[in-house]
Formats: C-alpha cells, sequence, structure tokens
C-alpha cells in the first residue's frame, strides 16, 4: 500500500538500521502527500535519518512550516524550500515547451523528432541553464544564511521569491524602455533562449516571432 508506506517509512524507528547502513545525507522528495513531515513526526524523521546534511525540497509542502522550524532551529541540515527548489522544473517545462514551440511554430514535433542532435543540444542547453541559475540562487541563500543563522535558509527562500516579484514590477514598469531598445532586447531573450536555438535561428528570425502582436505579453513576462 503505497499511502502506509508513504505515510510510516520515513519516521518508523524499525527502519533507522537500514537508513544508518546507508549513509543517506541529501534527500530530495519528489512527490508525495502535503505534509508528509510535520509537527507531529519531524523529531521521528531527523532521528532516522541522522546522518542528513541537505535537504532540497523537491515536492511542494513535503514539509508543514512546524517541521522546517525544528529542522531550522535543532539540526545542522541545509534545507532548501520548495519556492527556491522547484524553479528548475517549471523553468525546464516552460523552455522546452512552451519557447520552443512558439519558436519553432510548425516544425516543432519534426524537429525535436526528427533532428536528434537538436533534441539533445536542447536538452542540454536547458540542463546548463537550470544548473547555472540554480547554483547562483542557493549560493547566494547559503551565504547570506550563513553570515546570520538566525535567520532560517527557508525564510530567505521566502524573501528572495518576494523580492523577485518586486523587482519583476520595477522592470514592468519599464518595459517600453527595454523593448525600444533592440540590442538590450536581445541580449535579455538570448539569455533566456536555450543556444542552440539563439544560434541557428539567429537574431532576424527570432525577434520578430518574439515582437509579433499575439507574443507580446509573452515577451515582456520574458524580460522581467
Amino acid at each position: 500500500d503505497g499511502a502506509v508506506f508513504h505515510r510510516n517509512f520515513l519516521t518508523d524507528p524499525a527502519n533507522r538500521t537500514y537508513i544508518e547502513q546507508a549513509n543517506i545525507q541529501a534527500f530530495i522528495p519528489c512527490g508525495g502527500f502535503k505534509d508528509t513531515i510535520n509537527r507531529g513526526n519531524v523529531r521521528a524523521f531527523t532521528e532516522n535519518f541522522a546522518e542528513l546534511k541537505y535537504i532540497v525540497e523537491g515536492a511542494n509542502v513535503f514539509f508543514d512550516e512546524a517541521a522546517r522550524r525544528f529542522i531550522a532551529s535543532s539540526t545542522g541540515i541545509k534545507q532548501i524550500k520548495d519556492s527556491s527548489a522547484n524553479k528548475g522544473g517549471v523553468f525546464s517545462s516552460a523552455v522546452a515547451e512552451v519557447l520552443t514551440a512558439f519558436l519553432l511554430e510548425d516544425d516543432y514535433e519534426k524537429c525535436l523528432l526528427d533532428h536528434v542532435d537538436t533534441r539533445w543540444a536542447l536538452i542540454r542547453d536547458i540542463l546548463d541553464l537550470v544548473a547555472t541559475y540554480a547554483a547562483a540562487e542557493i549560493s547566494m541563500l547559503i551565504r547570506i544564511h550563513e553570515s546570520d543563522p538566525n535567520v532560517p535558509l527557508f525564510v530567505l527562500s521566502e524573501k528572495t521569491s518576494e523580492q523577485i516579484f518586486n523587482f519583476q514590477a520595477v522592470v514592468a514598469d519599464h518595459i517600453n524602455e527595454v523593448t525600444a531598445d533592440e540590442d538590450l532586447l536581445w541580449e535579455v531573450l538570448k539569455a533566456y533562449i536555450p543556444k542552440v536555438l539563439s544560434e541557428s535561428m539567429g537574431r532576424e528570425a527570432i525577434l520578430p516571432i518574439m515582437n509579433a502582436e499575439k507574443l507580446k505579453s509573452y515577451r515582456n513576462a520574458i524580460i522581467t
């Protein structure tokens, strides 16, 4: 029974022997029930996974707020909240599916199914972009946290998200200035578009697509 396994395996003290043998140092939930680790079982979880150094919340709300606070205040585990940890998944699907479909249009399926080199280059480029942006955000969060350990990493993640939204609003207020400068616009788009597409299609083909009336709101979302 998957539900029984999910609700009991991580916190059952009978499993400590096997978890200790495995020497698990990173815990990355990638699905499951809301608040699986919560106020009532978080102590049992940390006792079972005594070797744990990192938690990266690949699944939304796998931990409740009380569990995060206990881990932050009572253990040395670095826990990266879902609001930071999940960005790579959102970004990769948005770029691989939405952006690529807009740029390739009717050739989308043909290009990705028939052109193996293009498909693998696209995958590689997206993974590189995710790795670059994830490393930038997480190294920043850890650096700020280590300068003041009293502020938990999950709180810093929430603050970072708020600051990103605030910055988006500032950029949105100046969107006409950005789009009026074609060189600046291209540099922004080039930072977002996978390299295989920006190099194979080129600026002269991509800019008219992104500046089309039907894609203006999408283009502006990329800019902000």
